[in-house]
């Protein structure tokens, strides 16, 4: 290798990391002294900005053995932001849902103001991050409702399925189909 190429990598790398370094230090978050100064301070995992993935990880998630009345109370601390952050005609999550799939772009911006209070299932979110484990769930789910003599439809590639007939067994609110998807779900 010639020397002119060799000089110039032994000053370009270091130039390279002082760089990097003076911009990654200006660019910190500052702290305030108590004499006016400022310095960089050092942010932890838990107080460093967060992301939309951050946001979905802080919503509360529904238990598989919530009562109705658990369900409807945190569904309306949702409500109370949508309606806080929406104002007329955002009376509750509901209509925010509705807005949005009218793609009403107030709508949006509320729903995201509010998502981290948006109640999921606990299927929900074990579908989000856990997709292997919440098909092995599903399909648990499907062969325990089939054996108790639900008529349904075959799974769909996430084992997600659906009745065909309501009958004497009930539909997806009945107490043999909630025992099913408890214990499918448990596991």
């Amino acid at each position: 290798m010639s020397h002119t190429f060799l000089t110039t990598v032994r000053f370009a790398v270091p130039a390279l990391v002082v760089g990097c370094l003076l911009a990654g230090c200006s660019a910190a978050p500052t702290d305030d002294r108590t004499d006016g100064s400022r310095v960089a301070s050092v942010q932890s995992p838990t107080t460093r900005a967060t992301g939309p993935a951050d946001v979905e990880d802080r919503r509360p998630v529904i238990p598989l053995d919530a009562t109705n009345d658990e369900i409807e109370a945190l569904r309306a601390a949702w409500g109370r932001c949508v309606a806080k952050e929406g104002g007329p005609g955002y009376e509750d999550g509901r209509s925010v849902i509705w807005k949005e799939s009218q793609n009403d772009p107030k709508a949006k911006r509320v729903r995201a103001a509010c998502r981290s209070t948006e109640p999921e299932f606990f299927e929900e979110r074990q579908k989000r991050t856990d997709n292997a484990a919440f098909r092995d769930n599903q399909r648990e789910w499907y062969q325990c409702a089939e054996q108790a003599g639900y008529r349904l439809t075959a799974p769909d590639e996430d084992g997600e399925f659906g009745i065909t007939e309501v009958g004497p067994n009930g539909d997806f609110q009945s107490p043999k189909m909630t025992a099913c998807r408890r214990e499918a779900f448990r596991r």
